[in-house]
């Protein structure tokens, strides 16, 4: 009988791995399930990740310099595509001149330099060519909160992480001069690996919530919209008895902080359930944040002053199967309504906004109703 032939498993092979499954995941949650120029070009750098490492797999097992350089070009060249699908998603000017000329000339200067005495000085400059891109991908996603920052947080510390290892692998080349070279190639092709695994997981997952996160935003606008063709209906039949009410969580930060993250995530749903299980089932409920909520709703004025007190109330019930280390939360209810405001949907949102802070001021746990006041402060 055969001995068993242990299976040895490098960084290389967990790179490949890793890069493989990535890529799948990124096509089939971002580029096939959302098609647009952004997911497309997010496809297209794990893409070319996966195919640099699958060449960098080749280039060890066959120690062609050739192949290696032009994996390193491959893999060097996943930030600038990521950057501007960045752009694209956030909806900001895209140059892609300079993207062109980087994905041309890095495996072009790799590939030629390869085996020479050059190819040191040439990956040290796409390496840092990638780095500015990098830094790039980390202004983008940080520069003024257009995403939630749990989300984009993984790729922006991974890119600046990017920043920081080009410039210390740039500073160290110039010390040590031309001493070293093959040690130092090696520590950058292990660097490199290692680093491709971790960019592309932050990437992997930052990238696939942005779209999600973007596919919920769709789904609020297509509410919003249903309530203003609502809101155009009711003004072309003069019916009056309309309102918008805005519903806020008192104090979500203090929550947050009092408890986990599960418990507080506990504590939003039942917010929402709450809402959703007191009013009408003509009205629509849209949460807009994971404290907030807008309703719209028909009804008389003590109709809706019932549906107000009943969700105060409803809120503030510490459930006893449900209550998170005793916390008890409340809101604050804003109450804008078209017989005063009319039946522009964006007026009676900033109304009842306006009314809801007011709410808040006053202690919470309660409601008030907007005035024409509230409309011009808001």
């Amino acid at each position: 009988m055969n001995p068993l032939v242990p299976v040895n498993v490098d960084i290389t092979t967990s790179m490949v791995t890793v890069v493989t499954v990535l890529t799948v995941m990124v096509v089939g949650l971002g580029t096939l399930a959302r098609p647009s120029r952004a997911t497309v070009a997010w496809g297209g750098a794990f893409g070319l990740g996966m195919l640099g490492a699958y060449l960098w797999l080749a280039g060890q097992q066959t120690d062609i310099a050739m192949l290696r350089g032009a994996a390193s070009a491959l893999l060097l060249c996943f930030e600038p595509l990521v950057w501007i699908g960045l752009r694209m998603h956030f909806g900001r000017r895209a140059r892609r001149w300079p993207i062109v000329l980087f994905v041309l000339a890095s495996p072009t200067l790799l590939v030629t330099t390869a085996g020479t005495g050059w190819y040191m000085p040439a990956f040290q400059l796409v390496f840092l060519g990638s780095a500015v891109f990098a830094g790039l991908v980390a202004y983008e996603l940080l520069r003024d909160g257009s995403a939630v920052r749990d989300i984009v947080l993984p790729l922006a510390l991974a890119s600046c992480g990017f920043v920081v290892v080009a410039l210390v692998s740039a500073a160290t080349a110039l010390v040590s001069g031309g001493a070293g070279t093959e040690a130092q190639l090696s520590a950058l092709r292990g660097l490199n690996a290692v680093g491709t695994v971790v960019v592309s997981t932050c990437a992997a997952f930052t990238l696939v919530l942005l779209v999600r996160s973007e596919q919920k935003k769709d789904a609020a606008g297509d509410i919003a919209e249903r309530a203003r063709r609502r809101l155009r209906k009711a003004e072309a039949q003069s019916d009056q008895p309309w309102s918008i009410l805005d519903i806020r969580l008192d104090d979500p930060a203090d929550l947050r902080e009092a408890s986990t993250g599960a418990a507080f995530a506990l504590i939003v749903d039942r917010f929402h359930q709450d809402i959703e299980e007191t009013l009408p089932a003509s009205a629509d409920a849209d949460r807009v944040a994971d404290g907030r909520a807008m309703v719209i709703i028909r009804g008389s004025d003590e109709s809706v002053r019932h549906h107000l007190r009943e969700i105060l109330t409803r809120i503030s019930v510490i459930d006893t199967e449900t209550a998170v280390m005793g916390i008890r939360s409340s809101a604050s209810i804003g109450w804008a309504t078209a017989s005063v405001f009319g039946y522009d949907y964006d007026a009676l949102v900033t109304a009842a906004g306006s009314a809801a802070d007011r709410a808040r001021a006053a202690g919470g746990d309660q409601w008030k109703r907007a005035t024409v006041a509230d409309l011009a402060s808001g």
